[in-house]
């Protein structure tokens, strides 16, 4: 490593060309935030020969889209996410799947020419379009149920080429805490005894104990135990909706 001190009308670019490394580990060495605007006088790190290709942390990045997307919005979207996930397959309460209103094989095919993986995602949306926490109780507490919705899974994600699935389940009642983590788990043994992951979306909070019917019907701990990994869906504190 050496130290550089920044020049008038210098650039990361220029900088790097000089001494013949790569821009990025410039950037990820010092930790400068994009445009990387350098001030004359600041000291840089520059990396040596043996720095290059510097191990850097990975991200996942991930968005969920309805079928009606706009195909050009999709294409668009697509390179930027590691998963799509697709929104979304309801269920029975003797855990039969309810498909989405439109057709996702398009953007299945999308994702994988992308190089993005198709997630499923469950929802237990109602008929009125809101999430029913009778649907949770329904299928979480009966072992018939929750068998045929796995197998129905398994069925759908290998049949159309999804690389997982994503239990996006809210409102749940106080007393199905502990039944619903034990569903999580078991969906999450079943899909990945065929290669397959499971993600379960969290609504976010800022306490152990916050109150209310987004948290007490979720074991957290339990949750992120039970699944592959777990998704907070910090976007419940503001959005703005794209079609």
């Amino acid at each position: 490593m050496e130290i550089y001190v920044v020049q008038r009308e210098d650039t990361v670019d220029g900088i790097a060309t000089v001494y013949g490394v790569s821009p990025e580990d410039i950037i990820f060495i010092n930790q400068l935030v994009y445009p990387y605007p350098l001030a004359v006088g600041q000291a840089l790190l520059i990396p040596d020969g043996t720095a290059a290709g510097l191990e850097r942390p990975s991200v996942l990045s991930c968005g969920y889209a309805y079928p009606f997307i706009q195909e050009p919005v999709l294409r668009e979207t697509l390179p930027y996410l590691s998963q799509l996930y697709v929104f979304s397959y309801g269920f029975t309460p003797e855990g039969e799947l309810l498909p989405p209103a439109q057709d996702e094989s398009w953007m299945i095919e999308q994702a994988s020419w992308f190089g993005s993986a198709a997630i499923l995602t469950l929802t237990p949306l109602g008929a009125d379009g809101r999430f029913s926490n009778e649907l949770i109780t329904a299928v979480v507490n009966n072992p018939a149920a929750k068998q045929q919705l796995f197998q129905n899974l398994l069925s759908v994600v290998e049949q159309k080429g999804y690389q997982g699935v994503d239990v996006d389940c809210e409102y749940i009642k106080a007393e199905d805490r502990d039944a619903f983590t034990g569903f999580v788990a078991e969906l999450t043994e079943t899909m990945n005894a065929r290669g397959y992951q499971v993600t379960v979306a969290l609504a976010p909070k800022t306490s152990r104990d916050q109150q209310g019917l987004l948290y007490q019907g979720k074991d957290y701990a339990g949750l992120g135990a039970a699944a592959n990994r777990v998704l907070l869906m910090t976007y419940e504190w503001g959005y703005t909706y794209y079609r």
